[in-house]
């Protein structure tokens, strides 16, 4: 009984690691995302991921003026070293009521020769007009 033991304990290890392998082989998986979005009364705020191994972006929306503004940080020097500003009431054609919607989102870009395009982008729908850009 005792000489049999052990053997049939490194069969069931074997089995168990095989079966595990073969589990996260054929199983598919998800990647997780971590984006994030935040709003109040007069601002949203919403990050969007950069490239591969810098840190994300973080995009500010004023609903009152319909002023974009985002900044990537740099993680080599610790600064923000990228920043952006866009009308996007300009772009909507918005007048005084508008009333903006902002998330982020996953997107595939093609880069131009020595640029490489980011892996997040930012959607704004403006609720009045039904208008996404």
């Amino acid at each position: 009984m005792s000489s049999s033991q052990p053997r049939s304990r490194k069969y069931y290890l074997l089995a168990g690691i095989l079966i595990g392998m073969a589990c996260s082989y054929y199983l598919p998986h998800e990647p997780a995302f971590a984006d994030s979005t935040e709003s109040a009364g007069k601002f949203a705020v919403c990050t969007a991921q950069t490239t591969i191994g810098n840190s994300e972006a973080v995009f500010v929306l004023d609903f009152v003026t319909g002023r974009l503004v985002g900044a990537a940080h740099n993680t080599q020097n610790g600064a923000f070293t990228q920043s952006w500003i866009q009308n996007v009431a300009a772009d909507f054609n918005a007048g005084d009521d508008a009333e903006y919607v902002m998330v982020p989102g996953f997107v595939s870009l093609r880069g131009t020769a020595g640029s490489t395009p980011a892996l997040g982008g930012i959607y704004i729908a403006e609720l009045n007009s039904g208008i996404v850009n």
